[in-house]
């Protein structure tokens, strides 16, 4: 009778956790889709263009530091960050000044994955993992004035026409790291891995992150900024040794993600004081 009673209190409680998480994703679904049809269907695409590059003008002058470099996490479990989406986010990093975005799509390919390689053309022939936004150079002539406080990350306000893109899969995570050190241990006899060996451990620690970078397939600074598309904080295993010092902000999966809400959260990273150590 015990084991019976057990038995339908466990079902109960898969029913109601069942009932909540379906609940959850339907108010996510009626809010992004209030949100968009209040946002996109009364203005048209020149007045919402017009819009979102008064809204990053506004964001880039109150900016006390810019992002070189922003990294998109996408969890396995998201649908809402499609082609288009990531689309609308390289125009707005553009925009405001931000040099590099790396795409870490946990998807499956078949649940919402998306490959650079059909947004862009690649810029290494070899690996593919680098890719240029957009695909054709923009007229400088054609970009929007933006305003500043003179001072936007040691640029003076200046951008490049084109947005560095990089893709990063799973692989290039804690698998990376275990072929770095399992070759430096094969290796362990030669006079390079000895000689290192007898400095201090920054020298090991350098040597390991250039063979990281190398093997990484394309150059870029560490990422300053990351946003996670999920329900909670993970980075699932994104680059253990490239995001030491990144400052994380989850979106929510389902909900509405609009030029106001990069534009927030450029603002929550430049009022945020980074620690780098003691």
């Amino acid at each position: 009778m015990f084991e019976v009673l057990c038995l339908l209190l466990g079902r109960i409680l898969l029913l109601l956790i069942g009932s909540y998480e379906l609940l959850w994703r339907l108010r996510e679904r009626l809010n992004a889709l209030w949100v968009s049809w209040s946002y996109d269907l009364w203005r048209s695409p020149a007045a919402r263009e017009l819009h979102e590059r008064r809204v990053l003008a506004d964001c880039r002058s109150q900016l006390t530091k810019t992002p070189q470099h922003l990294v998109l996490v996408i969890s396995p479990a998201d649908a809402g960050v499609d082609a288009v989406l990531l689309r609308r986010i390289f125009d707005f990093a553009l925009l405001v000044g931000i040099k590099h975005v790396s795409l870490y799509d946990r998807r499956e390919k078949d649940k919402g994955y998306v490959e650079l390689a059909e947004l862009c053309r690649s810029t290494s022939e070899e690996k593919g993992r680098s890719f240029v936004w957009p695909p054709s150079p923009s007229n400088s002539e054609t970009l929007p004035k933006l305003k500043t406080n003179g001072y936007v990350n040691g640029a003076n306000g200046s951008h490049s026409t084109q947005l560095q893109l990089h893709q990063i899969s799973p692989s290039d995570g804690h698998a990376l790291i275990a072929d770095v050190c399992r070759e430096l241990y094969q290796g362990r006899e030669t006079p390079m891995v000895q000689d290192l060996l007898k400095q201090k451990r920054e020298a090991l620690t350098e040597k390991i992150t250039g063979m990281l970078n190398q093997r990484l397939g394309f150059e870029a600074p560490e990422p300053e900024l990351g946003m996670v598309f999920s329900r909670q904080t993970c980075t699932y295993g994104l680059l253990p040794w490239h995001v030491r010092f990144t400052e994380f902000h989850t979106h929510p999966s389902g909900r509405r993600f609009d030029v106001e809400t990069f534009a927030n959260i450029l603002c929550k990273y430049s009022r945020c004081e980074q620690r780098w150590g003691t």
